[in-house]
């Protein structure tokens, strides 16, 4: 009998195994997931004969979208096992977190996808974007790389080279030092970038299969913070970077952010009745269809525009401009987990 459920901390061994079986993360990165990123009331999985068969993990997170501040679950760890795929598990699974979400009432979630492809299935499209660089040319000097500051140092500023980001997650402290133990649990190489004495960047960098590095997350307040940091990268070195930075790479969709409840975001992001009224269609959350005006109230008028609920959310959160409701942002989340 198949049963969809949250996990509980006793699904904690079976889960790692399911995410050993189906990613390819290092022994140390899942040792990190599961110590400081499972939660279990915020997960779900299907469960067949006592197995799980499929398995998702949620983290409530915040985002600031289009300047406002809003809960959001951050999704990752989707696998179903082999032999268990094409059978509808993983939206059965996400619907039950959808549920969750709304009966915390956190408006939307977020998350990487492996494939878009995938997802847009069911109904999800790219929100933000990423840009990949390779450095090209040696350094002048051999690379000498910095000792980490204190972690408040840091979120300084992570806040001060996102805050004009759409889609981005607002951390705390706490959220800080733990993706910090994320980017480091592989092994520590960090640069740091100073201005007159003051940090205003840094760079996470960790060694890919191939033997280059990988920089996942490198922030900075200015273009000259990004160029001296990745100045001092060895040759090959890929640095994902926010899509906006001035340097030659392959920009790349890189993120989705889905409504789970379009009346509340309609209402926080647009907030003006008389602007539209919009017909919704979402297939996976019944609860998002209909017509809405610009304050998230239905309505029975004629509706002046149709869109599915993963479109809207591209217009929400400002990847893409609708109209004179909703401007075209910058959209960058670094997390991914």
């Amino acid at each position: 009998m198949l049963n969809i459920r949250p996990l509980t901390t006793a699904d904690k061994q079976q889960a790692r195994e399911i995410w050993e079986l189906r990613f390819h993360d290092s022994l140390s990165f899942i040792d990190w997931f599961f110590a400081e990123r499972f939660s279990p009331e915020t997960s779900f999985c299907a469960e067949k004969d006592g197995r799980i068969i499929s398995i998702l993990h949620g983290c409530v997170m915040q985002l600031r979208v289009s300047g406002v501040i809003l809960p959001a679950m951050m999704i990752s760890g989707v696998a179903t096992l082999p032999g268990y795929e094409g059978q509808g598990l993983m939206k059965r699974v996400l619907f039950a977190l959808f549920e969750e979400c709304k009966r915390r009432n956190i408006p939307l979630a977020f998350h990487k996808p492996s494939h878009f492809s995938i997802y847009r299935a069911v109904g999800e499209f790219p929100c933000y974007d990423a840009l990949f660089h390779t450095r090209e040319n040696e350094p002048d000097i051999p690379v000498v790389w910095d000792a980490m500051p204190d972690i408040q140092t840091l979120l300084r500023v992570y806040e001060l080279a996102t805050a004009h980001y759409s889609g981005c997650v607002v951390r705390s402290l706490s959220d800080m030092e733990k993706r910090m133990h994320d980017l480091t649990c592989d092994g520590t190489r960090f640069l740091l970038h100073q201005t007159g004495g003051i940090a205003d960047g840094y760079l996470f960098a960790s060694v890919a299969e191939d033997g280059l590095l990988y920089c996942e997350e490198a922030l900075a307040t200015s273009q000259t913070g990004y160029a001296a940091m990745i100045a001092r990268l060895p040759k090959g070195s890929v640095v994902k970077l926010p899509p906006d930075v001035p340097l030659s790479g392959s920009l790349r969709p890189w993120g989705v952010m889905i409504p789970v409840d379009v009346p509340r975001l309609l209402r926080a992001l647009c907030g003006k009745a008389d602007v539209f009224r919009l017909e919704v269609i979402d297939g996976m959350m019944p609860w998002n269809t209909g017509v809405f005006d610009g304050a998230g109230n239905r309505t029975d008028k004629p509706a002046t525009d149709t869109l599915s609920a993963g479109r809207l959310m591209q217009f929400l959160c400002g990847y893409l401009p609708f109209q004179e409701a909703f401007s075209q942002e910058i959209c960058n989340c670094a997390d991914e987990y």
